[in-house]
């Protein structure tokens, strides 16, 4: 991975950028967290694989970045708000409502123009639209593509979905032990459907990830949940810290220090998948908030937001050209910020990440 210093659009970044991400994601590293797709290696489900075209895009979106352009990295597509799940955290509305095919592929190839180098497909349960491989495949080989879902990915669905270009896959899997699981997601059965979905995705030659949401009470156990999903396939873990008005109450401030210490932790613990911790990704110590900056969620009905739980409507892609929309966005969210909008608990200063990239 030490070519990685050698390509020439790294060289254009800036050196205290470079000392940054090799301090995160080298010299903490483990080997056995770099894993390899089609002969290619990867550090992250949400991370390009290296040496490809997708990567190439990452890159450009750095150093437009780091001259103070940025352009919208990351976009998260909900396609569907129809789910047979019933998670107590879910945003998504219950009634069952779908973006239009074409109008999901305009947006898509404006985004590519704009610089996006990651999607995110999403819902309620993506897999419930037969046309989420053409999706994909609309994204082209310049791009990460990604499914989030927490519904069944057969054997068949899951070969379907790596050969129309999916990175990797992650599922809904909120507890280690079946009848907790259950009663979090609101349906029984979603436990073993996770399971099977991990192990139908690894099986198919992609990352498998999964997501947890984190309350006070249940810190304690997440280190048996981390050994637990390694053991069965899962190659990388989001963890999200409820969104809600009484989210404060849910999770106390020692636990969020916990959760943006274990990231880190993850690092050295062999036992442990890789882990993406909401409280550390929002963090002055890393990235800090960059909804609306470097990001924007697009929902079921074709609104736009600064991210998924920041519901502030900037637009709809059915009345409005997407770019339009970004570049007005963008100019509210010119940089990025220490710790979370959504829960309003951000320090007006950038994050270490930016502080190392962005040109003054």
């Amino acid at each position: 991975m030490f070519k990685l210093f050698l390509n020439k659009k790294v060289r254009a970044l800036p050196w205290k950028f470079k000392l940054f991400i090799f301090k995160h994601y080298f010299s903490l590293g483990r080997s056995d967290n770099i894993h390899k797709i089609d002969g290619k290696k990867v550090l992250s489900i949400y991370l390009p694989l290296f040496p490809s075209k997708a990567f190439d895009t990452f890159l450009d979106a750095q150093i437009k970045a780091s001259k103070g352009e940025p352009v919208p990295e990351i976009v998260k597509i909900s396609l569907t708000s129809g789910c047979q799940n019933d998670c107590w955290h879910c945003n998504t509305p219950g009634e069952r409502e779908e973006l239009d095919t074409d109008v999901i592929l305009k947006a898509i190839n404006e985004l590519k123009e704009l610089g996006t180098f990651q999607f995110l497909f999403t819902g309620g349960n993506p897999l419930l639209r037969d046309d989420l491989e053409k999706l994909i495949k609309a994204t082209g080989d310049s791009t990460v593509s990604l499914v989030s879902t927490p519904g069944l990915v057969s054997k068949e669905r899951a070969k379907s979905l790596k050969k129309s270009g999916c990175q990797g896959v992650l599922v809904g899997l909120e507890h280690h032990e079946e009848k907790k699981n259950d009663e979090i997601m609101g349906c029984k059965g979603a436990y073993r459907r996770s399971l099977k979905s991990i192990k139908n995705v690894r099986k198919a030659g992609m990352l498998s990830g999964s997501w947890i949401v984190v309350t006070s009470d249940r810190i304690s156990e997440l280190d048996r949940y981390l050994k637990f999903v390694k053991r069965n396939g899962v190659t990388d873990v989001a963890i999200f810290e409820p969104i809600l008005n009484d989210s404060d109450e849910l999770l106390k401030k020692d636990d969020r220090e916990y959760l943006k210490n274990i990231q880190q932790i993850a690092r050295k613990q062999k036992a442990y998948p890789r882990i993406i911790s909401g409280p550390f990704m929002d963090s002055e110590e890393f990235m800090g908030c960059t909804a609306g900056f470097n990001r924007m969620h697009i929902s079921e009905s074709g609104e736009v937001f600064p991210c998924d739980m920041l519901r502030e409507v900037w637009g709809n892609i059915y009345d409005n050209n997407i770019k339009d929309i970004w570049r007005e966005m963008n100019k509210k969210y010119s940089e990025p910020i220490c710790g979370c909008l959504a829960l309003g608990n951000t320090e007006d200063r950038l994050p270490e990440y930016y502080r190392n990239l962005i040109r003054r």
